[in-house]
C-alpha cells in the first residue's frame, strides 16, 4: 500500500482504534470520514419498539399476539439475544464519499481493525401501506454484506391491529443462510412484487449513505439511528428502478474481488 492510498485509509483506522476514547472528539480526523463503533442493527420501522437484526436459532421469530382479545396475551416486551444480533458499523462524514473511495476502503477493510462479523455496508427497503380497513403494515428486508462479498437477508413483516381487539402488533422475522451476493440480489429484487395494499409506499435505506446517492425517489432524513436517510418512492417501478441502480453500484464495488473469486473456482 503506497502512503498516498494508506493516507485514506488513515483515518478510519484513527478512528476505530480511538472510538472508546476522549481523545477521538479532539482528534486532527475529526471532520473526516471514519467509522467510530458498531451498534446493534435495527429495522428501520415505525413502531413503539425496536426490532434487531437477530439470526434467530430456527431461522425464524414471531409474536403473533395482537391476535388475541385477551390482555393477559400481550407481549409486553421482546427479549433480544445481542449474540446473534448483527452489529452495523457507525460511518460518519461520508456525506462527499464516492465510489472510488468506498471500494478503496472495502478492499482494505481487515486493515482497519474491525472484527470480521460487522458487514462493511447494508442496505434497507421497506413496504408500507394499509392491509386491512386502515390497518398498517410494513415489509422490511435487509441485505447486510461483508467485506468477502458473504452477503445474508434478514426481513421483518409487521401488522397493526384493529384498535377494537389488540394492542400489539403481529410481526413474523425470518433470515437467510450466509449467501453470495448474486443470489442475494435475485432474492432482493422480488420480494416487494407481489403486494396488493392500499397506498403503498417503498424506500430504501443505505448505510453508509452515500450508497444512495445514485438514487432518484425523494429524499429526506429518518429518525432512525442507524438509517440517516431514505430514499421514498410511491411507484413500484421506480423503486425497483432504484433498487437496480444502488445493487449495480454495490455489485461494482466488489468487483475485483468477485472476479479473483471467479479465477479461484
Amino acid at each position: 500500500m503506497t502512503s498516498e492510498n494508506f493516507s485514506h485509509l488513515h483515518p478510519f483506522i484513527l478512528s476505530w482504534n480511538l472510538r472508546n476514547s476522549s481523545e477521538n472528539k479532539s482528534t486532527q480526523f475529526s471532520n473526516l470520514p471514519s467509522i467510530t463503533g458498531v451498534s446493534l442493527g435495527e429495522y428501520p420501522i415505525d413502531g413503539w419498539i425496536k426490532y434487531f437484526l437477530e439470526i434467530s436459532k430456527n431461522g425464524k421469530r414471531e409474536d403473533l399476539s395482537g391476535r388475541s382479545n385477551n390482555a393477559h396475551s400481550l407481549n409486553e416486551g421482546v427479549t433480544w439475544n445481542q449474540r446473534r444480533t448483527i452489529n452495523l458499523p457507525t460511518y460518519t462524514n461520508i456525506d462527499n464519499y464516492d465510489l472510488n473511495q468506498l471500494e478503496f476502503l472495502i478492499e482494505n477493510w481487515s486493515e482497519i481493525g474491525i472484527p470480521d462479523d460487522v458487514p462493511c455496508l447494508a442496505i434497507a427497503i421497506k413496504c408500507s401501506g394499509f392491509y386491512s380497513d386502515f390497518r398498517e403494515a410494513q415489509y422490511v428486508t435487509v441485505l447486510t454484506v461483508w467485506n468477502d462479498c458473504i452477503a445474508r437477508i434478514t426481513s421483518l413483516d409487521w401488522f397493526e391491529g384493529p384498535l377494537d381487539d389488540c394492542i400489539t402488533p403481529e410481526w413474523y422475522m425470518k433470515h437467510t443462510s450466509l449467501l453470495n451476493l448474486k443470489d442475494a440480489f435475485e432474492i432482493l429484487r422480488h420480494v416487494y412484487e407481489n403486494t396488493t395494499w392500499d397506498n403503498p409506499y417503498f424506500s430504501i435505506f443505505p448505510i453508509p449513505k452515500c450508497l444512495g446517492f445514485c438514487l432518484k425517489g425523494k429524499k429526506s432524513q429518518t429518525p432512525y439511528n442507524q438509517w440517516d436517510c431514505e430514499w421514498k418512492h410511491t411507484n413500484y417501478r421506480e423503486f425497483q428502478s432504484d433498487l437496480e441502480l444502488i445493487l449495480a453500484d454495490i455489485q461494482n464495488l466488489f468487483f475485483n474481488k468477485i472476479s479473483e473469486g471467479d479465477t479461484n473456482g
